[in-house]
Formats: C-alpha cells, structure tokens, sequence
C-alpha cells in the first residue's frame, strides 16, 4: 500500500534534474591546445593550467540555458534525509 512507508523514509521531495551544457571556445579564448599543461572544471568556471605554469579561469555563466523540454534526465522521490526512497524513482 503506498501509505505504509518504513519510518524515515515518507516520501518528502520531488527533484527533477535536468542537462545543461556549457562551452569553451579555445579559439574564440586565445587558447591553442598544445599550451595547455591541464585543466580543470569546477560549477561554470574553467581553470587551465598552461605549460609555463601560469593558471587562468575563465567563467562560462551565460551559457548555462536549460532546455527544460528536451534535456529532462530524471525524477527523484526523496525522504527527509534526501536519500531515495526505493522504487519510485525513475529515469529516461
């Protein structure tokens, strides 16, 4: 029955998640790829490590635009410690 619920795990929240990509253009950057030592991503900032130890970031919050129509990922059911509550939670 779907109100018998194991205590502490009563649905509590519905999340939905979805994708959202962001871009850097290397070229549009003044980047040549061969100068990059590495790289790392953190939220929309890309940090680079060039080759001659330099480190620069380049934030990308404009890109970030969500096709909420086309890039739906999945739907969590959540209880009050934000774990999942077994078999209701579904994904495409």
């Amino acid at each position: 029955m779907m109100s018998d619920w194991i205590e502490g795990t009563k649905p509590k929240i519905i999340e939905a998640r979805y994708s959202a990509y962001l871009s850097w253009d290397l070229e549009e950057l003044g980047i040549d790829w061969d100068d990059i030592e590495d790289w790392d991503l953190s939220r929309a900032d890309l940090e680079i490590t060039f080759k001659d130890g330099t480190k620069k970031t380049y934030e990308n919050w404009e890109d970030l635009e969500i096709d909420y129509k086309h890039n739906f990922e999945e739907v969590l059911i959540l209880d009050e410690d934000w774990e999942k509550v077994e078999g209701l939670n579904w994904w495409i």
